[in-house]
């Protein structure tokens, strides 16, 4: 009868641990789902931030251009209008 207990615990323990694997398995593969979820988040946030970037950039060279052109407007309309006509 002993050995009958015996038998018994050992399989409960086994159950037991065989059910407790498939549950670290289990939270392991839905950590392994968040982590790729997340890093398919920041990189698209990363691309987001560098398309921005880019697009700031192109602003900034598109103003500069503007105003070196007002300027040499300004500049070419001043000199004629301070140049004596003769």
């Amino acid at each position: 009868m002993s050995e009958n207990k015996t038998q018994q615990v050992t399989n409960a323990v086994e159950k037991a641990i065989a059910e407790q694997a498939t549950r670290v398995e289990s939270a392991v593969s839905e950590l392994n789902k968040l982590q790729n979820k997340g890093l398919e988040q920041v990189s698209a946030f990363v691309d987001s931030v560098n398309r921005a970037a880019k697009d700031q950039i192109a602003f900034a060279e598109q103003m500069g251009g503007e105003w070196r052109k007002l300027v040499l407007a300004a500049t070419k309309n001043a000199t004629e209008f301070l140049t004596p006509k003769a």
